[in-house]
């Protein structure tokens, strides 16, 4: 069975992040404001959205849109999506088994998110981590 998460402006952020989370349990979703991802690029700290808001009320292009992904969607292509569909940074991330974190970043970029989901359940990274 194909492992599918879909999402238009009306699902609240955490869900989305849960669901991603079930679904590729050793990868996390994160979404950050353009204006956030322009911040960090300059140094500064930056910190995902308020997880209590629908992805509408923290978009910041208007208009409609749905992105649904599966295993077989690779990493690029999700984050382009976001920012096409909804204007927002997604970065897909993992934790390592000793709780640091990362954003996928060159060739991980190019792998599916079935690929790198077992490349980070081999590597011993954190299972369900989404929040």
């Amino acid at each position: 069975m194909a492992r599918e998460v879909t999402t238009t402006g009306s699902k609240k952020i955490k869900t989305l992040m849960k669901q991603f989370n079930e679904h590729f349990p050793y990868l996390r979703i994160k979404l950050i404001s353009s204006k956030m991802a322009a911040e960090a690029k300059k140094g500064e700290t930056i910190f995902g959205l308020d997880k209590e808001k629908t992805l509408s009320e923290v978009r910041e292009k208007t208009g409609s849109g749905k992105i649904s992904f599966t295993g077989r969607k690779n990493v690029k292509t999700i984050e382009r999506e976001f920012d096409e569909i909804f204007g927002l940074y997604a970065q897909i991330c993992y934790t390592e088994s000793n709780g640091k974190r990362y954003y996928t970043s060159g060739s991980e970029d190019s792998k599916t998110l079935t690929v790198l989901n077992r490349e980070k359940e081999a590597a011993g990274c954190v299972k369900g981590a989404w929040e």
